[in-house]
């Protein structure tokens, strides 16, 4: 049994297409690249998740040269390996709601090559709070991936339905819990004050 089917079978299916069909060529029309295209540059941040996982992870990105183009491994963001297909949701920046659902072919791209560079250079510019911005170029080229995220089909445009579930997945558990008695509080509790 695999991962995805575990957390399926302990937590349910809550999402109302877990795996999307991955169609044989893009069918993804101009209007929606539009779409794709403006909801991404707008957003800072996307959801991705790949298509065997089954939680999504938050991530800052860039949209350049017509696809989502993010970085994650050492000091920058934690994500899963984005290879194959990859479900990318995009938030709403003034009320975070999901603006737009896309299906993307996801591929690492080759460090210093003429790609690499161009969307290296993208992401410099919009990267906030850099630690160290001399050297971050290469570090990024030994210590991170880079991704590109080309869509290729639109699952789902605008909010849902009202009665629609979320999608949201329970979080993983966590043994840092208060199950004793509560700590004491000098002079009590604020809420227990008379």
């Amino acid at each position: 049994m695999s991962r995805v089917e575990t957390l399926v079978s302990f937590f349910g299916d809550r999402r109302p297409d877990a795996a999307p069909a991955v169609p044989a060529h893009p069918d993804i029309t101009a209007e929606q690249r539009a779409l794709v295209a403006e909801a991404c540059s707008k957003s800072g941040v996307v959801w991705v998740r790949p298509l065997e996982d089954a939680r999504s992870g938050l991530a800052w990105h860039v949209w350049h040269d017509d696809a989502v183009h993010l970085l994650h491994g050492v000091g920058e963001q934690m994500l899963p390996m984005l290879s194959g297909h990859a479900e990318v949701s995009v938030p709403s920046k003034d009320d975070r709601g999901t603006l737009v659902i896309f299906l993307a072919t996801a591929r690492v791209l080759t460090p210093h090559s003429p790609a690499w560079d161009a969307a290296a250079e993208a992401l410099a510019a919009t990267r906030l709070n850099a630690v160290e911005p001399e050297g971050q170029r290469d570090r990024w080229a030994t210590g991170c991936l880079l991704n590109r995220l080309d869509p290729i089909s639109v699952l789902g445009i605008g909010p849902g339905s009202p009665g629609q579930p979320s999608g949201a997945i329970p979080p993983p558990g966590n043994p840092g819990t208060t199950t004793g008695r509560r700590p004491w509080h000098f002079r009590g509790r604020p809420g227990s004050r008379r």
